[in-house]
């Protein structure tokens, strides 16, 4: 870390937020997590803001999970991919904007977020890959639109209506109104199930359209089949109609013939006699009559030839309607097909056809960085929550109230002392001090009174107490007393009368917590020691993580409003990690931070500039009031 100080550090920022949004954070290691009770962030070492703006609203976002999600129906409601991914987002809204009612800093938080998401690219462009899967363009459409409409991320605002756009144009109109119908419930979403029931209904309404659908087609294909019957008996008849025409057309001119000659035939039998003039008239009438029943049957051919091309004409122009509906039809199949297989992939949608959840991008981007950017002395631990009994506690106070009095009364005295007005004598001033005018005699002038007030102690002072297997060794045979509890039983009798002397804010944090890098606060600043006295019991386990219980103690000090800030350590060994642990040390003398090392036969003084080496146990207790006393009249 560029910044040797503490009080912007990356590690102390998380736990102060993790603490203002009362949720356990660690820091440490390479990997983003939440297992719904810590959020775990990467330890990082440079001065990039982008990072940290990325860090703290997947902060935010999982500190909302930690207090809003009932993790129960959440992991219940993962019954299959869609429904799982439709679940996620509407939670993901609804518990951020519970976040924002309650911290209203975290809506930019969380906007910062998706602003470096649109500025690196991090948003999949939907629309510009045509195989995209419906399951995903639904997906992508309530992601966007309720983080724009309901969250006022308004950096998805384009997003939103491309989304908007492709779900109209893959979807039918119906589903798409009911859709955005129901999306109008989630601002005044509550709890999880919530989100679970409106996912329920969502899929049920896609399942209503796709029977809806299903019912257009088979409308539409009895339609078809009933306009494709009509159109082939409508071709039957005609054809009938134009054979029966043809026929009469035959008879009729044959019979025309035959009466005409019929009639000439009658004619000529009838008279004989006739003489020629008659005969030659007879002739030319015959010729006469002979035209006129030539153009009288070409008029005929003319007309059937007229009659033969409109039923052309007919049946060209029900062949074009045919072909024009048909055409039509073949296109609604197409579009109710499209739409049937659309609706049918979203319920059938597999892992792969759903988008990637927004902070599961968010946590692989923290655990992305290079690793020269992890910083390894930086592990902020959990305070996990001590076990109580009150009866071991009041067993433990009862048998420190008589040592805690008299360091109070030793303690008190200093303080007063320091805070009394002492009187200086100078050679000029408002106030002449009679007791001094001998002096002028003497030639000396300095006869002048002034007073001088020294400040009283503002100073809060953090005990880290090392349980580590090691100090269960008894030390005493006599009493078979052990290391751990003549530990508990100093830390307490110095805190109790620590917090009887105004300006003096004590602390008690034992490490480690179990086989793990964790601590357990057994007082925090702030606190009194008798109602947390059954938190004070002689617990060990694991080995000596220093560094970690260095960072909780220094961001534990860098919150509180005393000037002067110590931490003072009590340990019998060697720290698992030395070099993590002078990292630690170097950077709380950087930020103001006073360290006292307090060696149990143990030699700390290449860890801590100031240290003592106690190699009789007895001697606890004197030493460790010795040490405060240096550190208030300091």
């Amino acid at each position: 870390m560029k910044n040797q100080s503490l009080n912007n550090a990356f590690p102390i920022v998380a736990a102060a937020l993790g603490n203002k949004f009362g949720v356990k954070v660690k820091v440490g290691g390479s990997d983003a997590y939440t297992d719904g009770n810590t959020i775990n962030l990467p330890a990082y070492n440079l001065e990039d803001p982008s990072y940290k703006d990325v860090a703290w609203g997947y902060l935010a976002h999982e500190a909302a999970h930690v207090r809003f999600t009932e993790f129960a129906d959440f992991r219940k409601a993962a019954t299959s991919p869609i429904r799982r991914s439709i679940v996620n987002i509407l939670e993901d809204i609804r518990i951020e904007k519970l976040m924002q009612n309650t911290y209203p800093g975290t809506k930019r938080t969380t906007e910062k977020v998706v602003e470096y998401l649109v500025q690196t690219g991090g948003f999949q462009i939907i629309g510009q890959n045509e195989q995209i899967h419906p399951a995903d363009i639904l997906s992508q459409f309530l992601l966007f639109r309720l983080r724009n409409d309901v969250l006022g991320q308004t950096a998805l605002a384009s997003y939103a209506d491309t989304a908007e756009s492709l779900l109209e144009d893959t979807f039918p109109v119906g589903a798409v109104t009911r859709l955005v119908a129901l999306l109008s419930e989630v601002p005044e979403f509550q709890v999880t199930r919530d989100c679970v029931r409106l996912a329920d209904r969502i899929l049920r309404m896609i399942e209503e359209e796709q029977e809806i659908e299903q019912e257009k087609a088979r409308q539409q294909q009895q339609s078809n089949q009933s306009q494709q019957q009509e159109s082939d008996d409508s071709s039957s008849q005609s054809q009938s109609g134009q054979s029966n025409n043809d026929q009469d057309d035959d008879l009729t001119n044959p019979s025309s013939g035959n009466s005409s000659q019929d009639n000439q035939s009658q004619g000529d039998d009838s008279q004989p006699d006739q003489d020629t003039d008659d005969s030659q008239s007879a002739q030319d009438q015959d010729a006469s009559g002979q035209d006129d029943q030539d153009q009288s049957q070409g008029a005929g051919s003319q007309n059937d030839a007229d009659t033969d091309h409109q039923d052309q004409d007919s049946q060209s122009g029900q062949s074009h309607v045919d072909s024009t509906g048909s055409g039509a039809d073949d296109s609604q199949g197409q579009d109710s097909e499209h739409t049937l297989q659309a609706l049918a992939s979203v319920l059938s949608a597999s892992e792969d056809d759903v988008p990637q959840d927004l902070f599961e991008a968010v946590q692989e981007l923290l655990g992305s960085q290079s690793r020269n950017s992890y910083d390894a002395d930086i592990y902020m631990p959990v305070a996990m929550d001590p076990n109580r009994n009150s009866s071991v506690g009041n067993d433990l106070m009862n048998k420190v109230l008589s040592d805690s009095g008299k360091i109070r009364a030793s303690l008190q005295g200093l303080v007063q002392s320091s805070r009394c007005d002492r009187s200086v004598n100078k050679r000029s001033g408002n106030r002449i001090d009679g007791r001094k005018l001998s002096r002028l005699i003497q030639g000396d002038a300095r006869v002048f009174e002034r007073r001088s007030h020294k400040q009283a102690p503002n100073t809060a002072i953090h005990l880290l107490v090392d349980c580590s297997g090691s100090m269960n060794g008894i030390y005493s045979t006599d009493s078979n007393r052990r290391l751990i509890q003549l530990a508990i039983e100093s830390a307490m009798a110095l805190a109790l009368a620590l917090e009887g002397i105004s300006g003096v804010n004590p602390a008690v944090t034992r490490f480690p917590f179990g086989d793990s890098d964790d601590v357990v606060p057994l007082l925090k600043h702030g606190q009194k020691v008798r109602p947390n006295a059954s938190a004070f019991s002689a617990v060990t386990d694991g080995c000596t993580p220093l560094h970690a219980a260095l960072w909780y103690a220094a961001s534990s000090l860098i919150a509180t409003r005393e000037e002067r800030k110590v931490i003072m350590v009590l340990t019998d060994g060697q720290p698992d990690d030395e070099c993590a642990a002078k990292a630690v040390i170097k950077r709380c003398e950087s930020s103001g931070i006073g360290l006292v090392g307090v060696g149990i036969c143990f030699d700390t003084s290449h860890l801590f500039d100031q240290s003592i080496c106690i190699n009789n146990v007895s001697e606890l207790r004197s030493e460790l009031f010795r040490i405060s006393r240096d550190l208030l009249a300091a």
